[in-house]
C-alpha cells in the first residue's frame, strides 16, 4: 500500500517523536493527513462519495486545521456499507487480519487490516508501555477474555518464552476471584494487564493476593473509576497505569505516570473532541473524533467513536509534545451479581455471542432484571431462524446457571435518550462496591 521509505520514516518517527519538538510532530501528523486523505479520496469508495458531495477536494486538506472540513463518519455508516466500498480497491479481504467488537454500542462491528499495518500501530502500544516500565523480561499476565478455542502458542511466542523475553501468559477474567489469584501467585508476574472491572474484581479479595507483587499494573478496555483505581492500589502496592484505545486505532492514549493525565497518541491518530460540532476548549468536554494515520486498508477519517473526554494541554508538563485529556468517560462496565456471591460478567455472554452470532445480531443489550432473571435484548438485522434463537437461549443458560431465569427478546430498535450514551450493560455500571 506504501513505498518502503514511508514505512522506514514511520518506524523512525515512533522512536524519535517522544522527544521532538511540538512543531515536528505537528509536521509529521500533517503529513500522514494528506496521503491519508489522497489516498482515501482515491482509492475507497466510501470517502470517495463523501468528500465529494461536501464539494472536498484532496487538495483542500494540507494539515489538521484543515480536517474539520471533511465530513464525519460513524461506524453506522461503514456498517451500513458493502465491504469492497470501506476497503482499499483491490484488497483481498481473506489477507486481512480482523477485529469483531460491539464497542460502547452494542452493535458487532468488523475492523480490517494488512498485516503490516497490524504490526506497526502495535509499535505505538509498545513505545507506550515502554515509557509506563515494561521491560523486555518481563513476565505479563493478561487477565481478560479467552477466545473460543483458547490461545494458541505459535511458534513466535514459543520463542519469546525460550529466551525470556516479552512473555505473555493470559489468565480467564471470568474465573473465580480464588482461580484468578491463585493463577497470579503461580506465575508471579512482573507486570499484570487487564479490564479494570476484572481487576477490581480480584484485587477487592486482596486477602488472596498477598504473595502477588507485580512492579507495573496496566488498565484499559473500559473506563477506570476513582474507586476501582483504588481498590486495585491497594490490592497490588502499586497505583495503575490506564490505556485508552479501541480495536479501530489500537492505541489512542495513555496516562502520564509523571502528571497522572492522559498523553493523546498524537503521531497514531488525530483526535477531536467536539462540543456541539465545535472543537472542545480546555476544561470542555466533548465527543471524541479520531482519525487514524496509519491505516489505509479500511481507513477511519473523522470517526465518531461515541465516547466522552474532556480536553488537557496542547502539551504535557512531563516534557513530551503530546497533547492531553484530563478525563475520558468511556465504558463503565461491571459483574452481574446473583445469589450466593456468585459473580458473572456480561462479556460471558456477549464475547460469544459477538463471535457466533454477528451474521444476524445487528445490536444487543443485556439487562439483569433481578437477582435471578436476566434479558437479552436484540435488535436483528433479520429475522431469526429456530435454531438460532435456541443457540441464544442455550448460550446465556449455559453461562448463567438454572438459577436463572434467561429471556431473549427481539426489538426493532434501541431508542435513545437525548445526553445519554446508548450502553449494552445498562444496570451493569460500576459503582465501587463488592
Amino acid at each position: 500500500m506504501l513505498h518502503l521509505a514511508e514505512h522506514v520514516h514511520t518506524l523512525n518517527a515512533i522512536w524519535r517523536n517522544p522527544h521532538a519538538s511540538r512543531a515536528t510532530l505537528d509536521e509529521f501528523r500533517n503529513r500522514k493527513l494528506r496521503r491519508l486523505a489522497a489516498h482515501a479520496h482515491k482509492n475507497v469508495t466510501h470517502y470517495r462519495q463523501l468528500f465529494d458531495s461536501a464539494r472536498i477536494r484532496t487538495g483542500d486538506v494540507q494539515n489538521v486545521q484543515h480536517l474539520e472540513r471533511l465530513p464525519l463518519t460513524s461506524k453506522d455508516d461503514l456498517r451500513l456499507r458493502p465491504l469492497q466500498e470501506i476497503l482499499s480497491a483491490g484488497t483481498d479481504p481473506a489477507t486481512l487480519v480482523t477485529h469483531m467488537t460491539s464497542g460502547s454500542s452494542g452493535k458487532p462491528f468488523t475492523v480490517h487490516r494488512s498485516r503490516l499495518e497490524e504490526r506497526l500501530i502495535n509499535l505505538f502500544r509498545l513505545r507506550a508501555l515502554g515509557q509506563a516500565g515494561r521491560r523486555v523480561s518481563d513476565r505479563i499476565a493478561r487477565i481478560g477474555e479467552v477466545p473460543l478455542g483458547g490461545h494458541r502458542r505459535g511458534r513466535a511466542d514459543r520463542l519469546r518464552r525460550a529466551l525470556k523475553i516479552y512473555r505473555d501468559y493470559h489468565i480467564d477474567c471470568f474465573q473465580s476471584a480464588e482461580s484468578i489469584a491463585a493463577e497470579l501467585e503461580a506465575l508471579n508476574p512482573d507486570m499484570i494487564n487487564g479490564y479494570p472491572s476484572a481487576l477490581g474484581y480480584v484485587a477487592s479479595r486482596r486477602e488472596l493476593l498477598a504473595r502477588v507483587h507485580p512492579r507495573l499494573v496496566v488498565t484499559g478496555g473500559e473506563l477506570l473509576s476513582a474507586p476501582v483505581r483504588g481498590e486495585i492500589e491497594r490490592a497490588f502496592g502499586v497505583s495503575p497505569i490506564d490505556f485508552y484505545g479501541a480495536h479501530e486505532f489500537n492505541l489512542i492514549a495513555w496516562e502520564c505516570p509523571a502528571q497522572g493525565v492522559y498523553h493523546v497518541c498524537d503521531d497514531n491518530v488525530i483526535v477531536e473532541l467536539l462540543r456541539e460540532g465545535k472543537p472542545a476548549a480546555e476544561g470542555e468536554t466533548g465527543e471524541v473524533v479520531v482519525t487514524g494515520l496509519h491505516t489505509y486498508t479500511m481507513p477511519f477519517i473523522r470517526y465518531r467513536t461515541g465516547d466522552i473526554a474532556t480536553r488537557g494541554s496542547d502539551s504535557c508538563a512531563c516534557g513530551q509534545p503530546y497533547s492531553t485529556l484530563l478525563e475520558i468517560q468511556g465504558r463503565v462496565v461491571d459483574y452481574f451479581r446473583f445469589a450466593g456471591n456468585r459473580r458473572i460478567h456480561p462479556y460471558e455472554i456477549t464475547g460469544p455471542l459477538i463471535e457466533s452470532e454477528s451474521e444476524w445480531v445487528f445490536q444487543h443489550q443485556i439487562v439483569q432484571e433481578s437477582e435471578d432473571a436476566v434479558r437479552l435484548k436484540v435488535a436483528p438485522r433479520r429475522q431469526p431462524g429456530p435454531h438460532e434463537m435456541d443457540r441464544l437461549q442455550k448460550l446465556g443458560r449455559d453461562k448463567l446457571g438454572p438459577q436463572v431465569r434467561f429471556t431473549v427478546e427481539l426489538v426493532d430498535s434501541f431508542p435513545l435518550v437525548a445526553g445519554r450514551k446508548f450502553s449494552p450493560y445498562p444496570n451493569a455500571d460500576y459503582d465501587g462496591s463488592h
